[in-house]
């Protein structure tokens, strides 16, 4: 889907994204922002963009996932047994979860807009949201699965990359928008059907200002990807390699469970010596798996 706005704004500098977010309102207390680094991405959670997955495989890789949530709060890592912990923690070390990264520091949105490497010769983007337009959630010690549709997260989960970097969520229903549909949506096909005003708003990154604006951004704010990772940091060196196995055995588990025939021989072989019984392709075409 094409989002491009006409005359869309653009940020040049860091002073230009101070400015506009003071245009914005005197009170910006209930705006969230996020950082893409390509203009032409749309807003949609990593689970539904990872391995070409289908919806309803996106609804089984989560399942598999809180299935390897600690059973008792596990510090540093966990703090609670709560479901959304769990897929908080996974969602910043590289899991794919149904959350969408989102914070209360239109700076640190700017630094996500610029950082990649991959995407300098892109223009970036920064997304502009009012939380108060959207459901709000609250039951933390509820069963994650049985949320089906978009809220926003505001959380006081004392992981240090989300306290770093100001961060809360949008967590995506599980469910499509409507009963015609197997897959899910983007967040401009949620505003088109739920939210009758143009509160989403979309800022342009030039990539020419790149280079200029991390150099602002470090030299004047002291915000560099070692401050916002926690590079070289205690949980990174002890959970990193974690969750890319999780992320990886995660993975072939869904397939073999929903198509197997994407997997080699021996990746197969792998996936089923993981399950305590055959359940080869036992989800195949499960398409509405999760729906309301």
């Amino acid at each position: 889907m094409n989002n491009t706005i006409s005359q869309t704004p653009e940020i040049k500098s860091t002073s230009d994204a101070l400015k506009y977010l003071y245009s914005l309102s005197l009170d910006s207390s209930s705006f969230r922002f996020r950082g893409q680094a390509d203009f032409d991405w749309t807003l949609e959670p990593t689970i539904y963009r990872f391995n070409k997955f289908q919806r309803y495989q996106a609804v089984i890789f989560e399942n598999f996932i809180l299935e390897q949530k600690p059973k008792i709060p596990n510090p540093p890592l966990t703090h609670t047994t709560f479901d959304l912990e769990w897929l908080m923690v996974c969602q910043h070390y590289g899991v794919p979860t149904r959350l969408l990264d989102w914070t209360s520091d239109i700076l640190t949105a700017l630094f996500f807009s610029c950082s990649s490497e991959k995407e300098m010769n892109k223009d970036g983007v920064i997304f502009i949201c009012d939380q108060n337009d959207y459901p709000r959630f609250a039951a933390y010690n509820e069963d994650a699965r049985k949320t089906l549709d978009l809220a926003f997260i505001n959380t006081n989960i004392v992981n240090p990359r989300v306290r770093i970097q100001s961060g809360c969520f949008m967590l995506w229903g599980s469910a499509p928008l409507d009963e015609q549909s197997t897959e899910s949506y983007d967040l401009w096909q949620y505003h088109k059907k739920h939210i009758n005003k143009h509160s989403l708003k979309k800022i342009r990154i030039p990539k020419e200002h790149k280079k200029s604006i991390l150099l602002e951004l470090e030299k004047i704010y002291s915000l560099t990807s070692d401050s916002l990772y926690i590079k070289n940091g205690y949980l990174e060196k002890k959970f990193l390699n974690l969750f890319k196995e999780l992320t990886k055995n995660i993975n072939l588990m869904t397939l073999y469970t929903t198509n197997s025939e994407r997997l080699t021989e021996e990746e197969n072989k792998i996936a089923r010596s993981m399950f305590k019984i055959e359940c080869k392709d036992m989800y195949g075409s499960c398409i509405r798996l999760g729906s309301k």
